[in-house]
């Protein structure tokens, strides 16, 4: 063991003011406003990321304010930057106000040694577009000491620093790999394990809808065809061009509304 060894456990207000007054656990931006009992209510800075929509990252100017989108998950950058002491460790937790919009974060810690801005992960599991202003408070960080510093501090870069935030790529399985794995099912299957039986209903519908749309065009380019060949009698050159151009055009319209409705699903 490293250091000396001194009192453990869950740092109160008055320690945690302490300590930031002496460039501790926060360095930057502190208010003693955001003490709690036995905690600090980290607040929303003017940065955030849209992991759902490819990792956008959003700087926002004065008066404006994060969005959450439905079933989008974000990362908020804290307000705060802090500078965790190497016998500490700081355990973030949510708030739970949150909850009844339908945010869910994700529970998280700052390492011992760690500096920087907290990225903290939320999930809007609602159907509602949350807005979050710039400097409220959206999750609590509990700091707990511990006897001895450790010996291997946090060291490393940090998304917010880099401005993309960090995510597991190879864990992400590829279209190719899904296709070969007996374990996935179909699509409306897949819809229906992830999203309930009426949901998964209503897609079938909607396919069942559109195989009927296409049977209905190639039974109406049929028997229009029909129809102008017995209409134009002997004329059969200038039958056959109309119905040829009847054809071309259906048949034109049929791929153009099966290609369509393909890519949308896609």
């Amino acid at each position: 063991m490293t250091g000396k060894p001194h009192e453990i456990g869950t740092l109160n207000d008055k320690q945690i003011i302490e300590m930031c007054n002496k460039s501790q656990l926060i360095t930057k931006n502190f208010s003693d406003s955001q003490v709690k009992q036995a905690c600090y209510e980290l607040r929303a800075g003017n940065i955030y990321y849209d992991l759902t929509e490819g990792r956008i990252r959003y700087e926002l100017k004065e008066g404006q304010e994060i969005l959450i989108k439905p079933r989008h998950m974000t990362v908020i950058i804290t307000y705060e930057v802090l500078n965790v002491p190497h016998d500490v460790v700081g355990r973030i937790l949510s708030k739970g106000a949150f909850f009844s919009l339908g945010l869910t974060p994700v529970n998280t810690y700052a390492d011992p040694g760690f500096s920087g801005n907290l990225g903290i992960v939320t999930f809007n599991n609602s159907n509602n577009y949350i807005r979050i202003p710039t400097g409220v408070g959206i999750a609590k960080i509990e700091f707990s000491r511990m006897k001895y510093p450790v010996e291997k501090p946090y060291s490393g870069q940090h998304g917010f620093e880099t401005s993309i935030w960090p995510i597991r790529d190879d864990l992400i399985a590829s279209p190719k790999q899904l296709c070969n794995d007996e374990r996935i099912k179909d699509e409306i299957d897949e819809l229906i394990i992830q999203q309930g039986e009426a949901y998964g209903n209503v897609i079938r519908r909607v396919f069942r809808y559109e195989r009927r749309l296409l049977i209905f065009a190639s039974s109406f380019l049929v028997i229009n065809a029909l129809l102008l060949w017995t209409l134009q009698g002997t004329k059969i050159l200038a039958t056959a061009a109309t119905v040829s151009i009847g054809i071309l055009t259906n048949l034109a319209t049929a791929v153009i509304v099966f290609w369509a409705t393909n890519l949308r699903r896609k």
